[in-house]
């Protein structure tokens, strides 16, 4: 697959394996979230090799102590001094089934207009993508 001139791969992390481009299909996504553990610890991150309107990684997670919803999903932005970083909460598996596969068949991003900006939590601690 291209994405303007350069050729574009995936690489896809979960909690314990990871994927390369030629492993990668929508069918896993699929088995991955539906057999999403939201009882403990478990995420799974998409990272093109080339970014994606501005995105690095979209990934999904185990949602936190601070929220009833069972996943958070984050898209993460590069910037000169770090990450700019947008989370939403959902118990919609759908919708977090949607978001990776458009990241990863259309090259789309999320509407995440209306997302937390988390930035200022990366310069506190360390961010929780595994990469």
């Amino acid at each position: 697959m291209s994405y303007g001139d350069e050729k574009l791969t995936y690489k896809l992390e979960t909690n314990g394996s990871s994927y390369e481009d030629k492993d990668l299909s929508v069918e896993g996504f699929v088995y991955y979230v539906n057999h999403f553990s939201t009882d403990e610890w478990d995420f799974m991150t998409l990272t093109p090799s080339v970014l994606i309107k501005g995105s690095s990684f979209i990934q999904v997670g185990s949602a936190d102590a601070k929220t009833d919803y069972k996943m958070t999903v984050e898209i993460g932005f590069p910037k000169p001094n770090g990450v700019e970083l947008f989370r939403y909460y959902t118990d919609n598996k759908e919708e977090v089934l949607q978001f990776f596969k458009d990241y990863y068949l259309k090259q789309e991003i999320p509407n995440y207009k209306k997302w937390n900006n988390v930035s200022k939590e990366l310069k506190h601690k360390r961010p929780r993508r595994f990469l």
